[in-house]
């Protein structure tokens, strides 16, 4: 077989990587391209910006469905920097009888004599380089010149137009230019905007010790404990999930924030700033603690994430279509380790971990029936949202 290896980062993954993935197997000929993604390079720093495990699902989505594209994730698991010489030795004793290819940009071409152990690398494989929008296609053959004169196996350049898409460009600009989900499979731009990546708004421990020390002061002591374990718990759901951990623990801070102020207040403060107020919320004035605590989350501690606001405002309730923040905030409202009389509750923790959507449903369904016996109680936002995770499970 004639295989492709296309190794980066993919942070995120975008249509160019597609185009020379598939470019590189129609003109060499190649029988597989394999998206090797990279872990813990020596030059880059990935662990600041995503999870390894968010950029191999945009991978994943990226080319689901495309004839001749895979997945190879053996970088992310390996412990330590990642170096290409250690993947090609591995590769060419795996397909001892096969021939690799190398697919790389051009700006990893011209510096590929600078690598670890580049001598290693084209013993095993040939080397094709994709050109990059602007290249100086002078340096770029002179590079392969030299590189033919001082390595083993042979340096290749891709016959592909070149335009100037970047992953770079992508995380600046993802959340104020629209038309940049034109530069990526739909499938991958939904999942940056649900999984809240590249955001300006990220947080820090600090900011969780510092929420910490206003909820003590805010939220009686019973509450405190609870607010402490949906933290935590928000925390763990989020690993699971692979949702920026400490946004989901900041939500789960501050998820209860308007919770020990009176029905008055709340009122008051829905009234002043113009937040709707339905008629079982003004009978029934602590349904307004997710609004208003929204409300707080943004003004008073200085919450600029509107995903965060989002999920407090909602994480009783529930929603129709919730984002993946709100699910977990949801879920972790009612799982935290100090739960203890709910129904099936061992259940559902578990149910937490392996299916995010039934977990929803199967706490809005035991919600459900216990206000079926409090009817007056019932938000009708409750019913449409187990209305909606119900047809959602059945189809």
């Amino acid at each position: 077989m004639r295989i492709g290896i296309y190794g980066g980062t993919f942070n995120p993954i975008h249509n160019t990587h597609i185009e020379i993935a598939q470019a590189a197997k129609r003109q060499f000929d190649l029988d597989i391209v394999y998206f090797l993604i990279s872990g813990t390079p020596p030059h880059k720093d990935t662990s600041e910006t995503v999870a390894d495990l968010c950029r191999y699902d945009m991978v994943r989505l990226a080319i689901e469905g495309i004839d001749g594209l895979e997945l190879d994730d053996r970088e992310i698991y390996r412990a330590g920097k990642s170096y290409s010489y250690i993947t090609f030795t591995e590769l060419h004793q795996e397909h001892p009888d096969d021939e690799l290819f190398f697919i790389m940009g051009s700006d990893s071409l011209i510096n590929f004599k600078n690598w670890v152990k580049p001598e290693i690398i084209s013993q095993y494989c040939n080397v094709l380089a994709a050109p990059r929008a602007g290249d100086d296609m002078d340096k770029i053959e002179q590079s392969i010149h030299e590189c033919k004169n001082i390595f083993d196996g042979d340096f290749f350049l891709i016959d592909y137009i070149a335009n100037d898409i970047a992953s770079s460009s992508i995380r600046n600009k993802i959340r104020i230019n629209p038309d940049i989900k034109n530069q990526m499979p739909e499938a991958v731009f939904n999942y940056i905007i649900e999984h809240n990546l590249y955001t300006q708004d990220s947080y820090t421990m600090e900011d969780v010790m510092r929420l910490d020390d206003e909820m003590k002061k805010e939220l009686k002591v019973s509450r405190y404990v609870h607010t402490i374990g949906v933290a935590q718990t928000a925390y763990s759901l989020a690993i699971r999930w692979n949702y920026p951990a400490i946004n989901a623990m900041v939500a789960g801070m501050l998820h209860d924030c308007a919770k020990c102020i009176s029905d008055e207040k709340r009122i008051s403060v829905c009234e002043k700033n113009n937040i709707p107020i339905t008629d079982i919320e003004y009978k029934y004035p602590h349904l307004l603690h997710g609004k208003v605590g929204a409300y707080y989350a943004k003004e008073k501690y200085d919450i600029k994430d509107n995903q965060i606001a989002h999920a407090i405002e909602v994480h009783t309730t529930g929603c129709p279509n919730m984002s993946l923040l709100d699910k977990i905030i949801f879920v972790a409202d009612y799982i935290e380790p100090g739960r203890d009389k709910q129904p099936r509750l061992d259940i559902i923790r578990s149910v937490a971990y392996s299916d995010l959507d039934l977990c929803v449903y199967m706490i809005l369904e035991d919600s459900v029936n216990y206000l079926n016996s409090n009817p007056d109680m019932v938000d009708p936002t409750t019913i449409d949202t187990f209305n909606y995770y119900r047809k959602l499970l059945n189809k």
